[in-house]
């Protein structure tokens, strides 16, 4: 079944470029089984984000390793067992709850993010779907909605997931993902005045152990 929206009916605003404001490392996010770290970045690097540059990625992977040495992740996904479709529950760096991911196949149903009562990054949970099952470029896109607003996370770059926001009957770009290390770990980079940032981790990460994860 299709989702109500669809990506026709925001066309993207290509003036606006993305101009990110916060760079996260998915430690193990791709595919995984149990647990999976999230790592800040933000004001730690010095090469300016190009597209996942050769640069960029260098120093994302020096400043990593430093802070898996003697740092807590900023955030942490463990599951409540040891296969891939079983609720994830996220925390951050105290070990306070911040949302619980329910993955399920992509293809058959919906993912949800569930938060705590009163939380502040989304007053309700988020349902994810895929826009539709048929079609190349159709299967490849996910939309939820965030205080009545449609987003959409786009594969259909290969390599690369877009984040799109809708604004104005447009779609514009809040945020990026490439897979790196080995096709198990993930970068993000993302506009945090137009998203929060865990409901773009949390939804990122369902995107990566859905169905057209990017090693498909």
């Amino acid at each position: 079944m299709g989702y109500p929206f669809h990506p026709d009916d925001f066309p993207i605003k290509k003036d606006v470029v993305l101009k990110p404001t916060q760079t996260f490392y998915l430690k193990g996010a791709v595919h995984f089984k149990t647990d999976a770290q999230i790592y800040e970045l933000s004001g730690r690097l010095q090469q300016r984000w190009e597209n996942f540059s050769h640069a960029f990625l260098d120093e994302v992977t020096e400043v990593a390793q430093d802070l898996k040495k003697n740092s807590r992740p900023t955030y942490n996904i463990a599951s409540s067992g040891n296969m891939m479709r079983t609720i994830k529950a996220m925390t951050d760096s105290s070990g306070t709850k911040v949302c619980d991911l329910n993955i399920t196949f992509v293809s058959f149903d919906n993912s949800t993010v569930k938060f705590p009562t009163g939380s502040e990054h989304s007053r309700h949970h988020i349902e994810m779907w895929p826009v539709d099952d048929v079609g190349k470029d159709d299967a490849k896109h996910e939309a939820f909605v965030r205080h009545s607003i449609p987003y959409f996370w786009d594969m259909t770059n290969g390599r690369q997931g877009i984040l799109y926001k809708c604004l104005n009957q447009q779609r514009v770009e809040v945020g990026r993902v490439a897979g790196f290390g080995f096709d198990k770990d993930a970068v993000m980079v993302l506009n945090g005045k137009e998203i929060d940032d865990v409901v773009a981790v949390s939804t990122c990460v369902i995107l990566l152990n859905g169905r057209d994860a990017m090693d498909a």
